[in-house]
């Protein structure tokens, strides 16, 4: 019955997004007047009706707006409405309909402030009616520890979700008990008769660990009886990952992972690592022929300098850069580790006598680097993220350190902007963690924003 109404609500709140597509394509039409027939005009009508149709209907979750904030209401539509106008754009093309592009962007501008409009109208109204009363979902909750007293206070800090707590059930509590004013009402023995004596649309088994064997059973009577079982899996403390359901090997599983999972975010961040990797590479190409005409003039060596790091989760990779050492660097660097600036397993002095004197410019400029564009486009790393460490390194780092492995490792991060050389390695791998932890596109955006002027100033550089 509550998927019949769902599945009505979604039908109707198509129609209305439909009407008010229409209204916008009528309304630039009525204000451009575009010089085509009525026959291709009918067309588009239809064309865009079936276009937004599939694309706002579609999408499991759309229509669907209790428990959602308004942001997330608006991310969804506008994902939607990129889908419907990129569809759009294409048909036009190649059925070779010359629509002009002032008409399709007002189109597009007005449909988008309608619909948006639209929705937030009905967000406001449902959460309106539900605070009220209206259309709530009944649910017992089995359990009283703190994971039951968190869903509590989440639902009852959410009055708008319209989610009505009957009553606690509790293996061990007995006698009188509330929280927040929700009784105790019994033992999970009775859910059968709590069942049916009242309407309850989910149970929802919050349990502590002790008690997880022992709610097979009212699992069980709420499979028997038809009632929505919510299983709350997630039995560890973890200030750190984040836990989403899946499936795994076919088994549902609880995942736990300490990064980052914005999927769309992450998305966009590997489409502008693609294409940062190839505009890198473009622009240093004049400069990458100066550096290796020099290189080679200096000594006669080898123009770059190949080594194995750690990229994600330790796996290994060649790691590219112009060559700023003599050529029996890595032969002479056991007779100058005493000379050590840096503490922590890795290995940094000021003034290193292997650095030759184009390497010493290369690095001040960090023309050194730009080598790594190529490592970009390979997708061992991206244009942010934590500098890539020695195998050798890793095997040295405390177990808390290792974590900055979690994330695909970056041309430049929070190490770079702060100081470089000049942080020491514990903070330096805090600030690895910080950016992990704190991840986002608009992060990655004020890292290469600052990067720029930082390595023109050489500053942290040696």
């Amino acid at each position: 019955m509550l998927r019949d109404k769902q599945n009505l609500w979604r039908r109707l709140n198509l129609l209305g997004d439909l009407i008010l597509t229409s209204v916008a394509l009528s309304a630039t039409f009525w204000y451009f007047k575009p010089a085509i027939n009525s026959h291709v005009i009918g067309l588009i009508y239809s064309l865009t009706i079936i276009i937004w149709a599939i694309s706002l209907y579609g999408p499991a979750g759309s229509y669907f707006y209790r428990m959602k904030s308004r942001t997330k209401i608006f991310g969804e539509l506008l994902w939607s409405i990129s889908r419907a106008g990129l569809a759009f754009v294409a048909i036009l093309f190649f059925a070779d309909i010359a629509l002009p592009n002032e008409v399709v962007f007002t189109f597009f501008a007005i449909n988008g402030a309608l619909l948006v409009l639209f929705r937030f109208s009905l967000s406001i109204f449902l959460s309106t009616y539900r605070i009220r009363g209206k259309s709530n979902r009944n649910m017992l909750i089995i359990g009283t520890g703190e994971r039951a007293k968190d869903i509590t206070d989440k639902i009852e800090d959410n009055r708008h979700w319209g989610l009505h707590i009957l009553g606690f059930l509790d293996y061990k509590r007995t006698g009188l008990w509330r929280y927040r004013d929700i009784p105790l009402i019994g033992h999970p023995d009775g859910l059968a008769k709590t069942i049916s004596m009242n309407q309850v649309d989910y149970i929802i088994i919050a349990v502590e660990n002790g008690d997880l064997a022992l709610s097979r059973h009212a699992f069980a009577i709420g499979e028997e009886m038809g009632v929505t079982v919510c299983f709350m899996s997630d039995f560890y403390y973890h200030p750190i990952s984040k836990a989403s359901s899946t499936n795994f090997l076919d088994f549902p599983a609880v995942v736990y992972s300490s990064e980052p999972t914005a999927a769309v975010q992450l998305t966009m961040k590997n489409a502008i690592d693609w294409l940062g990797g190839i505009v890198g590479t473009l622009v240093s190409i004049p400069v990458g022929l100066a550096a290796a005409i020099a290189i080679k003039f200096e000594d006669g060596g080898p123009v770059f300098f190949k080594q194995t790091r750690s990229g994600k989760n330790g796996k290994p990779f060649t790691i590219y850069k112009f060559r700023t050492m003599v050529k029996n660097a890595e032969e002479l660097k056991k007779h100058l580790e005493h000379k050590n600036e840096m503490s922590g397993p890795v290995f940094k002095m000021t003034r290193d006598p292997r650095v030759t004197r184009v390497g010493s410019f290369l690095r001040k400029t960090s023309i050194d680097e730009l080598p790594q564009f190529i490592n970009i486009l390979k997708g061992d790393m991206s244009l942010v993220g934590p500098r890539p460490p020695l195998p050798k390194e890793v095997m040295k780092y405390d177990r808390w350190q290792r974590r900055k492995l979690a994330v695909k490792p970056g041309l430049t991060c929070l190490w770079q902007i702060n100081g470089r050389n000049d942080i020491d390695f514990e903070d330096w791998m805090k600030l690895d963690l910080e950016y992990i932890d704190n991840w986002s596109l608009w992060l990655d955006t004020k890292i290469l924003a600052k990067t720029v002027p930082t390595v023109l100033k050489g500053n942290g550089a040696s």
